[in-house]
């Protein structure tokens, strides 16, 4: 790949700060943050960070105006996925190709990481971390249930639902309040019903979402619901509480990202849970994962270019997330880093690493615009408020609008 060579002119005559805004606001990934701009500021004592800690919404919904001030702020969380590609198309974002030393990233990066650097959005941030999906469960609760691990096929898995149901506890847990929950369980079973590439397809606008596939993984998911696998109304409860529920015995199981261990598991307990890979359903398509992408990004209006990209790389650099690999649940981008003796990192990426496709997640993976209504149908059929056909034809109406804008 052919980086653009852009020379810097730079003088150092007076104190610089940089502003950096993210979203990492729970305790664990707070500490983690601080930590990280802690060492910039001690060794970098012209040209100090101002960390500011916001929520994730607020981040979300406030990055438009923030981005297009006059004098934005210098370095943000990046929000992976089409939704950022309306602030590229508007310069609002800094071209990492004209950060001094990125070449040497790039290189330092794991091969699915470098590759992405083939594509144009890729190129407007900082890829620090991914992280895995996978369902969680109590052993404790296992065992008492009598359920033997490892469970890998679905047939494994609707005996230990069984198990559960048979001494009063419920499957699983949903807490789709947020949509997340819901939406995952549609990306999962979309893969293990159709296959990967069958969803890549979706997820590119390729398929319609009338296609009688789609109506499958909606059918398939109506009788899990049906057959009492989830406890309470969908939209009742969020993934903090879907987690507690799992915590406190009321249900058996959740799907949910890693992040669960960093978010919403009380220090008491993070030795409680362990997970397993959404197990195989058809045995004759490839398995797909969704492991969404963390990073950071630069203004483009930044006043302060080169010190936001330096920012930038420290943020990717070989302490960073060697650190991250001890404070916090998620995997390094670098191919230089050992994860030590983190074993729920090491079975994290096993799971990753034996996939044959991978995704981030259906909101980013498919247009904003597309996956927007999705997600409210989807979440809207989870909870009883919309069945198959109404799901498919919305989204399919939203899909045409979607297309006929760029034809």
């Amino acid at each position: 790949m052919k980086i653009a060579k852009i020379k810097w002119t730079y003088y150092r005559r007076y104190k610089v700060t940089i502003s950096f805004i993210t979203d990492q606001i729970t305790p664990v990934t707070k500490f983690f943050i601080e930590q990280v701009v802690d060492y910039w500021n001690t060794n970098q004592p012209n040209r100090p960070v101002n960390l500011t800690f916001i929520d994730h919404e607020e981040l979300r919904d406030s990055l438009e105006n923030y981005l297009t001030q006059t004098n934005p702020p210098d370095v943000l969380t990046w929000f992976a996925g089409n939704r950022m590609k309306s602030f590229i198309e508007r310069k609002l974002m800094l071209n990492t190709e004209s950060i001094k030393g990125i070449e040497t990233f790039y290189e330092s990066l794991q091969p699915r990481f470098q590759k992405m650097f083939d594509k144009g959005d890729a190129q407007y941030f900082i890829p620090t971390s991914y992280f895995w999906w996978a369902i969680y469960y109590r052993p404790s609760v296992f065992r008492q249930a009598g359920i033997n691990m490892p469970i890998n096929s679905w047939h494994e898995l609707t005996v230990a639902a069984e198990k559960l149901r048979s001494i009063g506890i419920v499957p699983f847990s949903l807490g789709s309040r947020y949509r997340c929950p819901a939406v995952a369980w549609f990306d999962y079973l979309n893969m293990r019903l159709n296959g990967p590439e069958f969803h890549q397809q979706l997820m590119d606008l390729k398929i319609p979402y009338t296609d009688a596939r789609i109506k499958t993984v909606l059918s398939f998911f109506r009788k899990l619901q049906r057959n009492d696998w989830f406890i309470g109304k969908a939209n009742s409860y969020d993934e903090e509480e879907a987690v507690a529920t799992v915590l406190n015995g009321k249900a058996g199981m959740t799907l949910i990202g890693s992040y669960v261990q960093d978010e919403y598991l009380p220090p008491d307990y993070i030795e409680e849970l362990d997970f397993f890979r959404f197990p195989i359903i058809n045995e004759n398509v490839a398995i797909g994962e969704d492991t969404p992408i963390d990073g950071f990004f630069a203004a483009g209006h930044s006043i302060n270019l080169q010190d936001s990209g330096d920012f930038l790389l420290h943020l990717g650099s070989r302490n960073v997330q060697t650190l991250a690999t001890k404070l916090i649940t998620a995997l390094p981008t670098r191919s230089d880093i050992n994860i030590g003796n983190r074993s729920d990192l090491a079975k994290g990426k096993e799971i990753i690493d034996r996939a044959s496709n991978l995704f981030q997640f259906y909101d980013l993976d498919t247009p904003w615009e597309i996956a927007d209504v999705g997600m409210a149908l989807i979440n809207n059929f989870a909870n009883y408020e919309a069945d198959e056909s109404t799901v498919q034809h919305c989204i399919e109406d939203a899909r045409l609008r979607f297309l006929g804008n760029f034809n």
